[in-house]
């Protein structure tokens, strides 16, 4: 007994006097200069102090989706893991990153333009950088550069009447507006102020506010709330005397900027090489990697570089979850013609130049049907864009190529198992030139881990334009302090979601009526002008839709449609969002028949059970709309819908078919903002409206389940 606790003794002393974590065992006393540890062994980091997280866990469910809500990591990593480096705590102090090294002195380098000196009723700022300098803002504007060059977002923009739009809210890592060396000849017609003290080697920007209704959407969702406005940190923004424009000083906990790292620098350098060029040839390029690593980034920061030699360039969308140009749930190919300065996709909603809906953020439901619709959208990429003779004239003086169209595709961040069959399928179908693959750790769901933490500096890269077999390039992941940590995916999809419904879409030219296969038969980029959330989506005019006149068939795909009776149809489309479909009229034959057969049972709407939905080979989704409410009258048996959608009315001609899937409106849409910080539905509180829960629920069940797919049987073990 004595012996026992001399021992416990000794150890307590021995625990009290060593310095190293007691998660390991005591090292003897060491000399004052030991030597430098080997690459082997890393230094503990103290984050990994406390109890650690296995990497893999068998009785634990793998989120090996990039469109489920997995958890988020703790930022804990396994100590004895050596081929990643460590991830640091969010709970750590967040060093203070300058962003604008531009100082505004009136009269020098900083200049208000009376509102009528450009434009009509819009106040505007003259900012002049030097070299070395950079100024970021916060805020909807526009930039016109006068003179020189500036860089932003890896886009070197010279001197020109061209208004860029840029879209800088705090939810998302700010673009730095950096002084550059002047690459190209430019010119801009606006006369630069007497009172500006301009140089040879400076730049000269003008910063107009963009009014376009976005910041209204923080009232709809109450999770970006006043993204478009200064931080509370007072001291970390200044102003520069233009209404809903703040500059920003150094970083913030929610301030982060946008950080291009040297891998991707490197890779799309090699895009402008136009050494040898060949008109004929236009590169096809595909982006590939694990969830939260980039590839959305990536894919749009390499749609810009294209567009410094191409007039325009297609994007191919495969990621059902984090769509870029069109809300979740479609698989998508859009024209892009302007560069893309908006970070957020909330900021640009686009009409697709075609697209296919699938109705679910995961293909996991409908893995063929999701092939199917990548391999259409490439056959059209193909056979119209590709060499394409339907652009018009370009710009005078614009002498970037015009009958070629590149093609940029986007693939999903759900990398193992299923995921990662959809992905190979997707390369084998697409045949890219060029494969841009975003390495990351196993844990992000990538399966070739890195083995080394810095990726080589200068990589052999290889021109598009002498490309004759694919090419394999390598990238870094995005910095993880580049992404913000307050707004999740979910948060992100939801919001894309609102922005859609509430976008205003340009009309469309009326040769694009005149297609019933593609959107706008033009090629033309059809990106949202403006939001209007001055009204909820409860309280907006609806279309009133004679069901029996304007649609022909009406299918439901998704786990548990097969069970829906023609009878509960109208319980099911209440308050749903579905897609507009457009399909062939001779593939299309037996839809009449159809109806009369599900007449007979009852049903007062053309849908027939189990049915599989429309093959993408001969139809084409043109957007997504609200079903807000169906009336089945009884005499005559005449069924109307009331519709919401931003859709021109010029589409909605063809779209007599409608596709209901998993895609749900987000609860902030069922709210009405007018209603108070509470909100609620036509006066009534949120707490008692019916059939809509607010948080969480209580008792046994009541959370949402995960199924789990990491079990094997006992034949694959």
């Amino acid at each position: 007994m004595l012996s026992a606790v001399a021992r416990r003794k000794a150890a307590k002393a021995a625990a009290e006097s060593s310095s190293v974590p007691s998660s390991k065992p005591p090292s003897p006393p060491s000399p004052p200069s030991p030597p430098s540890p080997p690459a082997s062994s890393p230094t503990p980091n103290p984050v990994s102090v406390t109890k650690s997280k296995r990497a893999w866990s068998p009785s634990a469910p793998l989120a090996d989706s990039s469109d489920e809500d997995a958890p988020e990591s703790s930022g804990v990593v396994d100590p004895t893991s050596s081929a990643i480096s460590p991830i640091p705590s969010t709970s750590r102090k967040l060093e203070r990153t300058t962003l604008s090294t531009f100082h505004p002195v009136l009269g020098q380098n900083f200049c208000v333009v009376p509102e009528s000196a450009y434009t009509a009723n819009e106040k505007a700022i003259i900012l002049v950088l030097h070299p070395n300098e950079s100024v970021a803002l916060v805020g909807a504007y526009t930039l016109c550069v006068l003179h020189g060059s500036v860089s932003l977002l890896g886009v070197t923009l010279s001197p020109s009447d061209t208004n860029h739009h840029i879209f800088a809210p705090r939810s998302s890592p700010l673009p730095i507006l950096s002084w550059a060396v002047a690459h190209q000849p430019g010119s801009c017609t606006y006369a630069i102020p007497s009172t500006i003290r301009l140089q040879q080697n400076s730049t000269a920007i003008l910063i107009r506010y963009l009014d376009t209704g976005i910041e209204g959407l923080g009232r709809i969702c109450r999770v970006f709330e006043n993204v478009f406005k200064p931080p509370g940190d007072s001291n970390a923004f200044k102003n520069i005397q233009l209404p809903g424009i703040t500059l920003i000083t150094h970083s913030t906990k929610d301030i982060h900027p946008f950080t291009l790292p040297h891998s991707w620098e490197t890779a799309l350098a090699s895009i402008d090489d136009t050494q040898d060029l060949d008109i004929g040839t236009a590169p096809v390029c595909l982006v590939r990697g694990p969830k939260k690593s980039g590839k959305s980034t990536f894919a749009r920061t390499l749609v810009n570089r294209l567009l410094d030699r191409y007039h325009r360039a297609a994007f191919l969308e495969c990621d059902l979850g984090q769509s870029e140009f069109t809300p979740g749930g479609m698989v998508a190919l859009n024209v892009v013609e302007s560069y893309i300065f908006g970070q957020p996709p909330f900021t640009h909603p686009s009409l697709p130049y075609r697209a296919h809906y699938i109705g679910s953020t995961t293909p996991r439901s409908s893995p063929s049907h999701y092939l199917s619709a990548v391999q259409s959208l490439l056959e059209t990429y193909k056979l119209e864009l590709q060499f394409s003779t339907l652009i018009d004239g370009p710009p005078l003086g614009d002498e970037r190529i015009q009958d070629s169209i590149p093609l940029v595709v986007n693939t999903m961040g759900w990398t193992k198992g299923l995921g990662a069959d959809l992905n190979m399928r997707i390369e084998e179908i697409v045949e890219p030139s060029h494969v841009f693959e975003i390495d990351g750790p196993e844990e992000w769901g990538w399966p070739a881990p890195l083995h080394s933490q810095h990726i080589p500096q200068q990589p052999t890269f290889v021109s598009f334009t002498q490309t004759k077999v694919r090419t394999l390039i390598k990238l870094e992941p995005i910095p993880s302090e580049s992404t913000n940590t307050y707004h999740s995916a979910v948060d992100h999809r939801n919001l894309n979601i609102l922005s859609y419904f509430h976008a205003i879409f340009p009309e469309l030219p009326p040769s694009s009526s005149s297609s019933s296969s593609s959107s706008p038969s033009l090629l033309k980029q059809m990106t949202a002008t403006s939001w209007d959330a001055s009204l909820p989506l409860c309280a907006r005019y609806p279309y009133e839709v004679d069901c029996i006149r304007a649609f022909d068939d009406i299918f439901l795909t998704g786990p548990g449609c097969e069970d829906v009776v023609p009878s509960e149809l109208s319980r099911v489309l209440n308050g749903a969002i579905v897609g507009l479909i457009s399909c062939d009229p001779h593939a299309t034959s037996t839809v009449s028949s159809q109806f009369t057969s599900t007449s007979s049972n009852g049903s007062q709407l053309p849908y027939t059970p189990s049915q599989t939905p429309p093959d993408p080979a001969f139809s084409a989704c043109h957007g997504l709309a609200l079903i807000r409410g169906i009336t089945l009258p009884l005499n005559p048996p005449s069924p109307y819908m009331h519709i919401l959608t931003p859709l021109p009315t010029r589409l909605l001609l063809h779209t007599r078919t409608l596709v209901k899937g998993e895609l749900e409106l987000p609860i902030w849409g069922m709210l009405d903002f007018r209603e108070g910080e509470e909100g609620g539905v036509a006066g009534v509180e949120r707490g008692h409206v019916p059939y809509l829960q607010w948080g969480k629920g209580g008792g046994v069940g009541s959370e949402k389940r995960r199924a789990r797919r990491n079990l094997m049987r006992k034949g694959q073990a």
